[in-house]
């Protein structure tokens, strides 16, 4: 558990660095993509159209990281980081909710630990802590008329990830399953591979593009 917990704290500061220290660093998100690209080569049992499903998936999350990072304004804490807040926020809260009242499987045959009473309670927390982490940062409620910064409107960023971030979590396992792995790697002590720690990320990111660039602002 300690192990667990430093290196956790190593790659949230990671992650940290990388979201904010240059307007250029965002750009090294392509490191662990790439290694999740590796990862889904490695799985032996993955048949090839499924490797090739696994690297588009992540292909879409490099452009949709580009396409975000293109409209991040330099003067404000990175977007970016704010969907692994949220998410690490999400899959943290899950985890607590399923361990205190968890009952009902959400997924059984994929991920045999998560409850749907975990997952609500997981998608409650992130939208009441991005509100008001949203609101203390820079986004007033008075930009919910503004679709050019949606992504900072109080309810929107947060909304997508609680919604959206297990999903991707169940993904990820889906991919695994068919590899018949329980890690997709070995990236961290005690955190699996890449594909482990990105899973969320990749169909939230994906998600918060699509949502940004074609429907509230087009």
């Amino acid at each position: 558990m300690i192990q667990r917990a430093f290196w956790g704290a190593i790659y949230a500061l990671a992650i940290f660095w990388i979201c904010n220290a240059k307007p250029w660093s965002p750009i090294l998100l392509v490191i662990p993509l790439f290694g999740i690209c590796l990862e889904f080569v490695r799985m032996n049992k993955l048949k090839t159209p499924e490797k090739i499903i696994g690297i588009t998936y992540v292909s879409l999350t490099a452009y949709s990281i580009w396409s975000i990072w293109k409209i991040t304004n330099e003067n404000s804490i990175s977007i970016i980081f704010i969907i692994f807040v949220l998410i690490w926020i999400s899959d943290s809260m899950a985890y607590l909710g399923g361990k205190l009242i968890g009952r009902s499987l959400l997924a059984p045959s994929l991920s045999p630990n998560k409850t749907w009473e975990g997952a609500i309670v997981g998608s409650i927390f992130t939208l009441i802590s991005g509100i008001w982490i949203l609101v203390k940062i820079d986004a007033p409620l008075s930009e919910f008329s503004s679709p050019e910064s949606w992504q900072r409107v109080t309810w929107a960023l947060p909304l997508t990830i609680s919604i959206i971030a297990p999903i991707g979590d169940l993904v990820g396992s889906k991919f695994k399953r068919l590899a018949k792995v329980k890690d997709s790697g070995v990236f961290l002590p005690g955190h699996g591979g890449f594909l482990d720690r990105f899973d969320s990320f990749l169909l939230s990111i994906i998600v918060v593009s699509l949502l940004q660039s074609n429907i509230l602002i087009s």
